[in-house]
């Protein structure tokens, strides 16, 4: 996103004098949330603020964002299925009840180390929030537990700074960590229906690494051993590619455990990362030596057979850069 779109914002005040954003109508599928409206700071989001149906209540202002004179832009309901990415100000500490209720298409979510207060079920049938861009240091304090607490599935998280504040887009990336999805059930145990609770996948003890609010690295890293035995390949290659690429806080010995691991699974990491075009990622793979020579050539085949030029083209040369060809060595015979 280069700019921000065109918005039209409904929203009130909080008893505590703040703004609160009760719906958003747009020019395309980005919600930027601004940091204030009329003065006042905005603090919350409302209830149900992009699920498909709002009630909304009696008694709101409208706001205009961003908006040209004499060009008005066609704007739709950023909400349910149409809206794809949201952006929250430094300022947003609250987001209400079913916040994003049904937004099946949402796939990333930007916001500040304030948000800290969620209300209930606020990602229900989110399960495309795939990217998590957290305005925070990698080891500073924020909401990120409470958030990953209604977040089961896979889910990766970035923290990042912008250049631009009028550009929310996440262009420094700090760190990047991924969870991997759980599953819990509830069986009954008793004839007096008491239930017992099954917790599936190391994800759940992922989101559980955290002191004083911050992510706790070490304590993280040490899930990975009996993810092993549970995560799917391309899950655990996701897990360590991620700590490698950003090694906050990361041990040799874990360092070392991550790169063992990478080292064998070379195909699944060309098999995930190459259809989604993951060039950075590749990058790192070929410079940092943890694919062989016949991984290199299937990740390059990958990218040729799926029309990818620009992959194809830039892993030939690193290739070429790190499997130099050997040289024939010359030898002369005197004649007898």
């Amino acid at each position: 996103m280069s700019q921000k779109p065109h918005e039209q914002i409904l929203w009130n005040l909080t008893e505590h004098h703040t703004a609160r954003i009760l719906r958003i109508s747009g020019s395309v599928p980005v919600a930027v949330v601004p940091s204030q409206i009329a003065g006042y700071p905005v603090t919350e989001l409302g209830s149900y603020c992009f699920a498909p149906e709002c009630p909304l209540p009696s008694g709101f202002f409208i706001e205009e964002i961003n908006h040209p004179d004499g060009y008005p832009a066609m704007l739709r309901e950023l909400s349910g299925s149409y809206i794809r990415q949201v952006f929250l100000p430094d300022t947003l500490c609250g987001i209400g009840n079913y916040a994003f209720y049904n937004c099946r298409n949402l796939t990333s979510l930007a916001f500040g180390k304030e948000l800290t207060a969620l209300g209930s079920d606020a990602f229900m049938n989110c399960s495309r929030l795939s990217q998590l861009f957290i305005r925070c240091p990698p080891c500073g304090s924020s909401g990120l537990r409470q958030i990953l607490a209604q977040i089961s599935w896979d889910v990766e998280v970035s923290f990042y700074q912008t250049k631009d504040p009028d550009i929310p887009d996440p262009v420094d990336i700090l760190a990047s960590i991924f969870y991997p999805e759980y599953y819990e059930s509830y069986d009954e145990i008793t004839p007096a229906h008491v239930f017992g609770r099954s917790i599936t996948g190391e994800g759940f003890r992922a989101r559980h690494s955290f002191v004083n609010g911050a992510i706790d690295y070490t304590r993280y890293d040490t899930i990975f051993e009996k993810a092993c035995a549970e995560e799917s390949e391309t899950t655990l290659s996701h897990l360590a590619l991620c700590r490698l690429r950003y090694p906050q806080n990361l041990s040799a010995d874990s360092k070392n455990q991550y790169e063992t691991y990478l080292k064998t699974r070379g195909r699944t990491l060309c098999g995930w990362l190459v259809p989604i075009r993951h060039l950075d990622a590749l990058s790192f793979l070929f410079h940092e030596k943890l694919l062989s020579m016949q991984d290199a050539e299937f990740a390059v085949t990958l990218a040729s057979e799926s029309g990818w030029t620009e992959g194809s083209a830039s892993m030939i040369r690193w290739k070429q850069s790190v499997f130099p060809p050997s040289v024939q060595r010359k030898y002369e015979f005197d004649a007898f």
